[in-house]
Protein backbone atom coordinates (compact mmCIF):
# COMPACT_ATOMS: atom_id res chain seq x y z
CA UNK A 1 0.00 0.00 0.00
CA UNK A 2 1.60 3.62 -1.00
CA UNK A 3 1.26 6.32 1.14
CA UNK A 4 -1.84 8.23 -0.85
CA UNK A 5 -3.58 4.69 -0.34
CA UNK A 6 -3.00 4.74 3.69
CA UNK A 7 -3.72 8.28 4.13
CA UNK A 8 -7.23 7.40 3.20
CA UNK A 9 -7.21 4.59 5.31
CA UNK A 10 -6.48 6.44 8.29
CA UNK A 11 -8.82 9.29 6.84
CA UNK A 12 -12.02 6.54 6.07
CA UNK A 13 -11.06 5.03 9.68
CA UNK A 14 -11.14 8.28 11.61
CA UNK A 15 -14.52 9.19 9.66
CA UNK A 16 -15.94 5.57 10.37
CA UNK A 17 -15.36 6.08 14.11
CA UNK A 18 -16.22 9.95 14.74
CA UNK A 19 -19.89 8.71 13.14
CA UNK A 20 -19.92 5.75 15.44
CA UNK A 21 -19.40 8.03 18.22
CA UNK A 22 -21.89 10.37 17.61
CA UNK A 23 -24.40 7.53 16.93
CA UNK A 24 -23.71 6.46 20.54
CA UNK A 25 -24.32 9.74 22.04
CA UNK A 26 -27.44 10.56 23.85
CA UNK A 27 -29.02 14.15 22.82
CA UNK A 28 -28.75 16.02 25.60
CA UNK A 29 -31.65 16.36 27.92
CA UNK A 30 -34.25 19.66 27.75
CA UNK A 31 -33.37 22.47 30.05
CA UNK A 32 -36.35 21.81 32.92
CA UNK A 33 -36.98 25.49 35.02
CA UNK A 34 -36.96 25.19 38.28
CA UNK A 35 -38.48 28.75 38.75
CA UNK A 36 -41.85 30.43 38.79
CA UNK A 37 -42.56 34.08 38.07
CA UNK A 38 -44.43 35.70 40.80
CA UNK A 39 -46.71 38.56 40.01
CA UNK A 40 -49.43 40.42 42.64
CA UNK A 41 -52.64 41.74 41.41
CA UNK A 42 -54.44 44.21 43.39
CA UNK A 43 -58.10 44.43 43.10
CA UNK A 44 -60.01 47.01 44.70
CA UNK A 45 -63.38 46.18 46.26
CA UNK A 46 -67.01 47.40 48.11
CA UNK A 47 -67.65 44.81 50.19
CA UNK A 48 -68.93 41.76 47.96
CA UNK A 49 -69.13 44.12 45.10
CA UNK A 50 -66.79 45.65 43.00
CA UNK A 51 -64.84 49.08 43.04
CA UNK A 52 -64.16 52.02 40.91
CA UNK A 53 -62.65 55.38 41.86
CA UNK A 54 -66.36 56.73 41.95
CA UNK A 55 -67.86 53.90 44.01
CA UNK A 56 -69.35 55.93 47.13
CA UNK A 57 -68.16 55.04 50.57
CA UNK A 58 -69.46 55.87 54.20
CA UNK A 59 -67.17 56.54 57.37
CA UNK A 60 -68.94 55.37 61.12
CA UNK A 61 -71.26 57.95 61.02
CA UNK A 62 -72.51 57.30 57.49
CA UNK A 63 -71.28 60.06 55.76
CA UNK A 64 -71.60 59.70 52.48
CA UNK A 65 -67.77 59.46 51.13
CA UNK A 66 -66.30 60.19 47.52
CA UNK A 67 -62.56 59.29 46.67
CA UNK A 68 -60.58 61.05 44.49
CA UNK A 69 -57.42 59.25 44.98
CA UNK A 70 -56.72 56.45 46.81
CA UNK A 71 -52.50 55.38 46.81
CA UNK A 72 -50.17 53.23 48.90
CA UNK A 73 -46.42 51.98 48.93
CA UNK A 74 -45.85 47.99 49.36
CA UNK A 75 -42.57 46.85 49.81
CA UNK A 76 -40.76 44.01 52.29
CA UNK A 77 -42.86 41.20 49.93
CA UNK A 78 -42.30 37.65 51.29
CA UNK A 79 -44.09 34.13 50.53
CA UNK A 80 -44.63 31.92 53.27
CA UNK A 81 -46.00 28.14 53.35
CA UNK A 82 -48.12 25.98 55.84
CA UNK A 83 -45.08 25.77 58.03
CA UNK A 84 -44.33 29.48 58.24
CA UNK A 85 -41.02 28.97 56.04
CA UNK A 86 -40.12 31.65 53.50
CA UNK A 87 -40.22 30.17 49.96
CA UNK A 88 -40.12 33.38 47.92
CA UNK A 89 -38.50 36.83 49.09
CA UNK A 90 -38.34 40.19 46.78
CA UNK A 91 -37.22 42.49 49.43
CA UNK A 92 -35.68 44.99 46.84
CA UNK A 93 -39.18 45.12 45.30
CA UNK A 94 -41.37 48.44 45.65
CA UNK A 95 -45.17 49.23 44.78
CA UNK A 96 -47.35 52.07 44.42
CA UNK A 97 -50.94 50.42 44.56
CA UNK A 98 -53.39 53.77 42.96
CA UNK A 99 -56.96 52.65 42.84
CA UNK A 100 -57.33 54.85 39.85
CA UNK A 101 -54.95 52.91 37.94
CA UNK A 102 -55.96 50.88 34.84
CA UNK A 103 -54.89 47.83 36.57
CA UNK A 104 -52.59 47.11 39.75
CA UNK A 105 -50.66 44.34 38.44
CA UNK A 106 -47.09 44.02 39.52
CA UNK A 107 -44.34 41.49 38.52
CA UNK A 108 -42.53 41.05 41.43
CA UNK A 109 -39.47 38.31 40.47
CA UNK A 110 -38.98 34.71 40.82
CA UNK A 111 -38.99 32.12 43.25
CA UNK A 112 -38.12 28.35 43.10
CA UNK A 113 -40.85 25.36 42.13
CA UNK A 114 -42.41 23.58 42.63
CA UNK A 115 -43.21 25.15 46.26
CA UNK A 116 -46.73 26.01 48.30
CA UNK A 117 -47.91 29.26 49.10
CA UNK A 118 -49.71 29.79 51.64
CA UNK A 119 -49.86 33.34 52.25
CA UNK A 120 -48.13 36.53 50.90
CA UNK A 121 -46.67 38.92 53.76
CA UNK A 122 -45.75 42.34 53.01
CA UNK A 123 -45.49 45.99 54.80
CA UNK A 124 -47.48 49.37 53.80
CA UNK A 125 -44.60 51.87 53.71
CA UNK A 126 -41.38 51.84 53.63
CA UNK A 127 -38.65 51.09 55.75
CA UNK A 128 -36.83 53.76 57.41
CA UNK A 129 -33.46 53.94 55.20
CA UNK A 130 -35.67 54.16 52.04
CA UNK A 131 -38.24 56.58 53.52
CA UNK A 132 -35.61 59.09 54.12
CA UNK A 133 -33.79 58.82 51.02
CA UNK A 134 -33.77 61.45 48.34
CA UNK A 135 -37.03 60.73 46.01
CA UNK A 136 -35.35 62.85 42.86
CA UNK A 137 -32.27 59.80 43.01
CA UNK A 138 -35.04 57.36 42.93
CA UNK A 139 -36.56 55.10 40.11
CA UNK A 140 -40.09 54.64 39.70
CA UNK A 141 -42.09 54.14 42.20
CA UNK A 142 -40.08 56.25 44.51
CA UNK A 143 -39.44 59.29 41.95
CA UNK A 144 -43.43 60.04 42.40
CA UNK A 145 -43.54 63.43 43.56
CA UNK A 146 -47.07 63.65 44.79
CA UNK A 147 -45.97 60.77 47.59
CA UNK A 148 -43.21 62.44 49.49
CA UNK A 149 -43.61 65.64 51.65
CA UNK A 150 -41.89 68.08 48.65
CA UNK A 151 -42.15 71.24 51.35
CA UNK A 152 -40.56 69.07 54.16
CA UNK A 153 -38.06 66.26 52.66
CA UNK A 154 -37.15 65.42 55.66
CA UNK A 155 -40.82 64.09 56.73
CA UNK A 156 -40.03 61.33 53.94
CA UNK A 157 -43.13 59.27 52.03
CA UNK A 158 -46.77 59.66 51.98
CA UNK A 159 -47.06 55.43 52.57
CA UNK A 160 -50.95 56.21 52.00
CA UNK A 161 -52.54 59.26 50.18
CA UNK A 162 -56.66 59.60 50.59
CA UNK A 163 -58.16 62.59 49.23
CA UNK A 164 -62.02 62.95 48.09
CA UNK A 165 -64.80 65.07 49.05
CA UNK A 166 -67.67 63.76 52.32
CA UNK A 167 -71.42 64.61 52.40
CA UNK A 168 -71.78 67.00 55.16
CA UNK A 169 -75.48 67.95 54.91
CA UNK A 170 -76.69 64.15 55.03
CA UNK A 171 -78.50 64.36 51.53
CA UNK A 172 -76.52 61.42 50.36
CA UNK A 173 -74.79 62.69 47.48
CA UNK A 174 -71.18 63.90 47.09
CA UNK A 175 -70.65 66.83 44.68
CA UNK A 176 -68.55 69.92 44.49
CA UNK A 177 -70.40 71.25 47.03
CA UNK A 178 -69.24 68.90 49.72
CA UNK A 179 -66.22 70.03 51.34
CA UNK A 180 -62.67 68.11 50.84
CA UNK A 181 -61.00 65.89 52.77
CA UNK A 182 -56.99 64.71 52.83
CA UNK A 183 -55.09 62.37 54.81
CA UNK A 184 -51.85 61.70 53.92
CA UNK A 185 -50.70 59.15 56.57
CA UNK A 186 -46.51 58.99 56.55
CA UNK A 187 -43.71 58.77 59.33
CA UNK A 188 -41.75 55.62 59.90
CA UNK A 189 -43.71 54.17 62.99
CA UNK A 190 -46.90 54.19 60.50
CA UNK A 191 -44.91 51.47 58.61
CA UNK A 192 -47.40 48.45 58.98
CA UNK A 193 -47.66 45.36 58.12
CA UNK A 194 -50.75 43.10 56.03
CA UNK A 195 -51.14 39.72 54.63
CA UNK A 196 -52.86 38.04 51.64
CA UNK A 197 -53.90 34.30 52.08
CA UNK A 198 -53.19 32.52 48.99
CA UNK A 199 -53.08 28.56 49.47
CA UNK A 200 -51.24 27.80 45.61
CA UNK A 201 -49.26 25.36 44.53
CA UNK A 202 -46.43 27.27 42.07
CA UNK A 203 -45.54 25.09 39.87
CA UNK A 204 -42.07 25.10 37.43
CA UNK A 205 -42.00 27.51 34.65
CA UNK A 206 -45.59 28.88 36.16
CA UNK A 207 -46.61 32.62 35.67
CA UNK A 208 -48.72 33.28 39.25
CA UNK A 209 -50.26 36.12 39.44
CA UNK A 210 -51.71 36.34 43.30
CA UNK A 211 -55.27 38.06 43.44
CA UNK A 212 -54.90 40.82 46.38
CA UNK A 213 -57.77 42.15 47.39
CA UNK A 214 -58.36 45.77 48.93
CA UNK A 215 -61.65 46.48 50.85
CA UNK A 216 -62.65 50.07 50.49
CA UNK A 217 -65.24 49.54 52.95
CA UNK A 218 -63.69 49.18 55.82
CA UNK A 219 -61.35 51.77 55.49
CA UNK A 220 -62.97 55.01 57.16
CA UNK A 221 -63.89 52.57 59.50
CA UNK A 222 -64.02 54.44 63.60
CA UNK A 223 -63.19 57.95 61.65
CA UNK A 224 -65.87 60.66 61.61
CA UNK A 225 -64.45 62.30 58.26
CA UNK A 226 -66.52 65.71 58.95
CA UNK A 227 -65.73 66.00 61.98
CA UNK A 228 -62.06 65.24 60.80
CA UNK A 229 -61.03 66.11 57.39
CA UNK A 230 -57.20 66.75 57.39
CA UNK A 231 -55.25 64.82 58.68
CA UNK A 232 -51.25 64.62 58.15
CA UNK A 233 -48.48 62.65 58.94
CA UNK A 234 -48.94 60.38 62.44
CA UNK A 235 -51.69 62.15 63.69
CA UNK A 236 -54.23 59.61 65.59
CA UNK A 237 -56.85 59.48 61.93
CA UNK A 238 -54.02 58.73 60.11
CA UNK A 239 -53.18 55.85 62.65
CA UNK A 240 -56.32 54.71 62.35
CA UNK A 241 -56.70 54.54 58.81
CA UNK A 242 -53.07 53.16 58.03
CA UNK A 243 -54.03 50.42 60.77
CA UNK A 244 -57.93 50.06 58.56
CA UNK A 245 -56.10 49.88 55.29
CA UNK A 246 -54.05 46.51 56.57
CA UNK A 247 -57.02 45.14 58.04
CA UNK A 248 -58.65 45.33 54.68
CA UNK A 249 -56.06 43.92 52.59
CA UNK A 250 -56.23 39.79 52.03
CA UNK A 251 -55.94 37.22 49.29
CA UNK A 252 -58.49 35.13 47.34
CA UNK A 253 -58.71 31.48 48.09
Amino acid sequence: MNTKQLMAAMALTALTITACKKDSEEPAPPTVSTTANVSLEFRFVNGENGYTIDTLLADSLGHAIKVSSAKFYVSAIHAENDDDVIVGDWDDAFLLVDASATTNTFSIGTMSAPAHIHQFHFDIGLDSTTNHADPTLAEAPLNDATMHWAWNPAAGYKFLLLEGRVDDDGDGVVDGSDPEFVYHCATDALLSEAHAHQHHDVTSGENYSAPVLVNMALLFAGIDVVATPNAMGGEAVNVRVISNLAGAIDGEE
